[in-house]
């Protein structure tokens, strides 16, 4: 039985992981993957696929729905959950099976395309998963608000349950797009609240949550070091991930990252 978010130390490079189970299409797919610099990670089951998932936090996941078994109920299992449900599934399939696509989408991939598709636009595609281009969303360059700012102090404190309420409260209070930054900021905070409470499998979902939402925005957004905040909190979560629920207490907690704020 497949053992949720239980991990072996993986590679740096962002993974992609393909449910394929055609030996003839294996090869393109890894030397596509590969060439943009990422890791490709093969299975060919849908349990397979939910639990590499897991593992490896994959920068996009693809699904050939010619694969046997249910792969609906992988595909959904995956978009049900808040630590994987921000990770892209793309399906693929024949052209002529519109039924088939529907379904997939319906099970929650985000696209359904025909293979032909895949195979034509297959470089495009991972390059974009793999090294997503840079968005400014409205509000990105305007100050941050009184309640941000104290969160921000908070989480530079270590006072990681109070910068909870206040980034949520400045979350709550702003309506454009750049309020995602404050739930990423929240989330990575929960996750050094998590280690510090020695719970392995919350730290791991909350960076899994919270890290997506970092991921593609300006590298200072409201004055804040985005970049540098990112960076820190991928490598924090890369060594958890390796090190395991048993030696979590290992992690020299003192690495934990201050947020800068260029004003």
């Amino acid at each position: 039985m497949t053992q949720p978010l239980r991990s072996e130390p993986t590679s740096h490079q962002p993974a992609v992981v393909c449910l394929e189970p055609d030996l003839f299409f294996v090869p393109r797919l890894c030397d596509v993957i590969e060439r943009q610099g990422g890791r490709a990670v093969i299975v060919e089951t849908p349990e397979d696929f939910v639990e590499a998932v897991d593992r490896e936090f994959p920068n996009l996941a693809l699904v050939d729905l010619g694969a046997e078994g249910d792969w609906r109920r992988a595909i959904a299992r995956c978009k049900m959950r808040p630590h994987t449900a921000q990770i892209p599934i793309i399906a693929f399939g024949s052209h002529v099976d519109a039924e088939t696509l529907q379904a997939a989408r319906r099970a929650g991939a985000d696209h359904a395309w025909a293979r032909s598709r895949m195979m034509e636009t297959l470089p495009e595609v991972v390059k974009r998963y793999l090294h997503p281009p840079t968005i400014y969303p409205e509000g990105w360059d305007a100050p941050l608000s009184a309640p941000a700012r104290r969160g921000i102090e908070e989480f530079n404190r270590g006072e990681y349950f109070e910068q909870h309420e206040w980034l949520e409260e400045a979350w709550n209070e702003e309506t454009r797009p750049v309020r995602e930054m404050y739930q990423g900021i929240l989330q990575i905070g929960v996750a050094f609240l998590q280690i510090q409470r020695n719970n392995w499998a919350g730290a791991i979902k909350m960076f899994r949550r919270g890290l997506p939402r970092l991921r593609t925005l300006p590298p200072i957004c409201q004055g804040v070091d985005i970049a540098s905040l990112r960076a820190a909190a991928e490598a924090i979560h890369h060594e958890i991930t390796a090190l395991g629920p048993e030696r979590l207490h290992e992690f020299d907690q003192s690495r934990f990252p201050k947020i800068q704020i260029v004003e």
